[in-house]
């Protein structure tokens, strides 16, 4: 029996994490487990409550929980007005995760005694469960007005009415809290978090001030009066803000976040060489609490403060100069300013146990392409290679490269490598099928294409690539519209898949359906030049001369590539609708 009060206590703790007093029910309702009836006979217990309570707690001890909750329920039908046996109940629907249920028993069980807190926050919790804060509000506001003495309710609903964005209310709420609760430090942190939101710093100070002569060991207020200092720095405020990321670490000697940022406002701040030292240690540290490095790169690259990362990743690198991991961040940070030598530079000494060093194999190559260095970015790739001659990654990037560089039979001998060390990678064989195809080797690229499909039936490019290869020859048609038809399947709105099939539409004569489904390509694509021409034809085809003209140009305006064929056709069309008729 004790061990049920606690099952059901700890859940409800769990759940509401409050601790909040009582107010008594009515009479009628029993907060008690049922009671023994004693000896009496088998079928005359079995009429007992108290029976098929204890069957359930057996139930439940052995963990077999639909039957406990069989005989709970059958409990809760012989004593309808037990409170506890409900709030068991409520116990047990949570625990199998059956939210709805439990919500329908404590409605019953506030139905028994409307003004019984208890039962009102286990209802306001499950409403806030299953997103329905408007009635979830309502209720937290009821437990107040019966009982304005707890606390934590007043955080929940204020919290709640900050997340609506209703800071009104929630600064009303608050202000109450702190009128009833004057030691209460949280009231006026967050009635200084609602000052921050409407930009009243002088007011928020004022709070986040309070707050710490209430509870002076608290970091999280000297944060925000950090942020408040710093909008912005001043003679007057710089030695506060110093001042306060000081008193943090004194309380918090592992604060990482305030370990970093001391440092990192001497250094902006014309004090370089105190930040030095800290920095330095700080890297360090890192070696034995991988946890910093993590940290660190959260709050400075996830945060996008590439500027601020920089300086921080190179400041611990004087306290670790070998790290891999710290290389790789710095790199991260000055490629992010595009600060490419500094960039190449971390990269390289990343060393290659570190998980991080393909990564910068790739970075360092896209980094010299990028920077109109396409022949070092392939030498450096092809001393990689060397390096590593097995690893398929990048062989994968060294032959883009090459493809890009149009190097094709370099591309080709080195995709068939690849394809060797590892004969049913879908992703090679089909850039192997798309470099042949450039090449000019339509066969070979059609052979790579249905090897891909035969390995891989569900692979939406393979089958897009073979059945517009065919169009474009104008073979195989019927093949063709089968191929595209199943990739559109897989890929319904995509939309070079839906000009595949427009263009074999258009290459079988139907010139209708050619135009409907061109249209929406170009639609899909935001009118992709290539496929906005090929609507372009269509409407040619279909005799619609001006609208066929206007699209052209449109094609013709939305790339920054040569296009004879394109301007040929422009010119043609132009004159033809300017000829007298």
């Amino acid at each position: 029996m004790k061990q049920t009060r606690c099952f059901f206590y700890l859940l409800i703790l769990a759940l509401m994490a409050t601790g909040c007093a009582t107010i008594p029910g009515p009479a009628q309702t029993n907060e008690s487990p049922p009671a023994n009836p004693g000896d009496v006979a088998e079928e005359d217990l079995q009429q007992s409550p108290y029976y098929h309570y204890t069957r359930s707690e057996l139930y439940k001890k052995q963990a077999e929980y639909d039957k406990a909750l069989v005989s709970l329920l059958k409990a809760v039908e012989k004593d309808p007005a037990s409170s506890f046996l409900k709030k068991e109940l409520i116990a047990l629907y949570l625990h199998k995760k059956e939210t709805t249920k439990a919500l329908k028993v404590t409605q019953s069980l506030v139905a028994l005694d409307p003004e019984n807190t208890d039962s009102l926050l286990i209802l306001g919790k499950l409403r806030q469960m299953l997103n329905q804060e408007s009635e979830a509000r309502d209720i937290y506001q009821k437990v107040l007005q019966l009982n304005p003495d707890q606390e934590n309710i007043y955080l929940i609903l204020g919290r709640m009415h900050m997340d609506s964005g209703n800071t009104d209310e929630a600064f009303r709420l608050y202000t109450k809290m702190a009128d009833h609760f004057p030691d209460s430090y949280a009231a006026h942190f967050f009635l200084g978090k609602i000052h921050v939101i409407k930009k009243n710093p002088d007011y928020a100070e004022k709070e986040f001030l309070k707050t710490l002569e209430l509870n002076p060991p608290l970091v999280e207020p000297r944060f925000e009066l950090i942020t408040i200092y710093q909008n912005p720095v001043t003679p007057k405020t710089a030695p506060k803000i110093i001042k306060l990321y000081k008193e943090i670490l004194e309380i918090d000697n592992d604060n990482i976040r305030a370990a970093l940022e001391l440092p990192l406002f001497y250094h902006n701040h014309g004090n370089k060489d105190e930040a030095v030292p800290l920095l330095a240690d700080m890297g360090k540290k890192s070696l034995q609490n991988r946890g910093i490095t993590i940290i660190t790169a959260r709050e400075f690259i996830g945060s996008k403060r590439y500027k601020d990362a920089s300086i921080v990743f190179t400041g611990m690198l004087k306290g670790a100069p070998q790290d891999s991991t710290l290389h790789y961040l710095a790199g991260i940070s000055f490629d992010s300013l595009k600060q490419t030598r500094k960039t190449i530079k971390h990269f390289l000494k990343v060393k290659p146990d570190s998980e991080h060093y393909k990564k910068t194999i790739v970075h360092i190559a896209f980094s010299y392409s990028e920077n109109d260095q396409k022949e070092k970015a392939i030498k450096f790739l092809e001393a990689k290679h060397q390096e590593m001659p097995e690893d398929i990654d990048i062989i994968m990037y060294l032959a883009s490269f090459y493809e890009e560089g149009q190097h094709y039979e370099k591309a080709i001998t080195l995709l068939n490598k690849g394809i060797a060390l590892s004969e049913t990678n879908t992703a090679l064989i089909f850039r192997l099928g798309i470099v042949q195809d450039k090449s000019g080797e339509k066969k070979a690229c059609i052979e790579s294409m249905k090897r891909v499909i035969d390995l891989e039936p569900a692979n939406a490019n393979a089958l897009n690539y073979l059945g517009y290869t065919y169009a474009e020859m104008g073979e195989n048609l019927v093949v063709a519209e089968e191929l595209v038809s199943r990739a559109l399947a897989i890929k319904p709105e995509d939309g070079f898949i839906t000009d595949s099939l427009g263009w074999i539409y258009y290459k079988k004569g139907l010139i209708s359906k050619a135009v409907t489904t061109l249209e929406k390509a170009a639609d899909l694509t935001q009118f992709d030049p290539v496929i906005t021409e090929h609507l372009g034809d269509a409407y040619m085809e279909d005799n619609r001369l001006e609208k066929a003209l206007e699209t052209y140009k449109k094609a013709r305006s939305n790339t920054k590539e040569s296009n004879p064929d394109l301007d040929t056709k422009i010119k043609l069309l132009e004159q033809q609708l300017n000829e007298p008729q």
